[in-house]
């Protein structure tokens, strides 16, 4: 299990039944307790999940709900995601598949409906303003509650990398474009540069890398590359708008 900017990822080592959810149980319970409002289930390793795991999920799912929060099922095999299908259950539980579609191109002439760039304020303090500000942004846009919520958060971290990697976020900005099927941003340093293939696993510890990894949870593309008109490194972030 990790912790970082009120988020919190856990990963079961298997199935998601009647003899893993007292422990499950037992986790997310000290999480919400201990005032954690988003919660991701890594379902990497699970390739089930029974009925048992189905009512454990739902409850603690209203019961983040109730409290402005969110929890999440990500990394979820095709299997996973055709048993909750047929339990009619994509609507109630978050649900984001470890495979996703490849994303459409854009058309070169496809107008933007709108389109705002923000200078980012040095100081880490500042970083739960611009995750608001984004959820304000996109609440005009067809997305629902939950993708609105992953967005941000997903952008929140981007930010978190330009503040660690360019002197608190110094010279930084962040760029928010909505189009009727997308909404991309991106987030611009002044650092020394960073570049990372698509699907690559971040070098280094895996503490320096989990903001990478994480943005890949939340949204459908993440482009991390240097920059070509000044040094520094480029994110940019899609989501797709269902």
């Amino acid at each position: 299990m990790n912790e970082w900017n009120d988020i919190a990822v856990i990963a079961p080592a298997g199935d998601i039944d009647i003899a893993s959810v007292p422990r499950l149980r037992e986790q997310v319970d000290a999480l919400i307790e201990n005032g954690v409002r988003r919660i991701l289930v890594n379902c990497q390793n699970v390739s089930f999940i029974d009925s048992t795991g189905l009512a454990f999920l739902l409850v603690r799912a209203r019961t983040l709900f109730d409290r402005e929060g969110l929890l999440s099922l990500v990394n979820t095999s095709p299997q996973v995601v055709r048993f909750l299908q047929i339990a009619r259950l994509l609507d109630a539980l978050h649900v984001s598949a470890a495979e996703k579609p490849p994303i459409p191109v854009l058309a070169p002439d496809a107008p933007p409906l709108w389109s705002k760039t923000l200078a980012i304020r040095p100081g880490v303090e500042n970083l739960g303003m611009y995750r608001h500000r984004i959820a304000e942004l996109l609440g005009g846009l067809p997305l629902s509650r939950d993708d609105c919520f992953d967005t941000a958060l997903a952008a929140g971290e981007a930010l978190s990398n330009a503040y660690d990697h360019a002197c608190g976020g110094k010279g930084s900005t962040m760029t928010v474009i909505a189009y009727t099927d997308r909404v991309v941003i991106e987030v611009r340093d002044c650092g020394c540069g960073f570049e990372i293939a698509d699907g690559e696993e971040p070098p280094g510890s895996r503490e320096r890398g989990r903001g990478i990894r994480l943005m890949r949870m939340l949204v459908d593309s993440v482009d991390v590359r240097r920059r070509v008109d000044a040094p520094g490194t480029q994110v940019r972030l899609i989501k797709m708008i269902a």
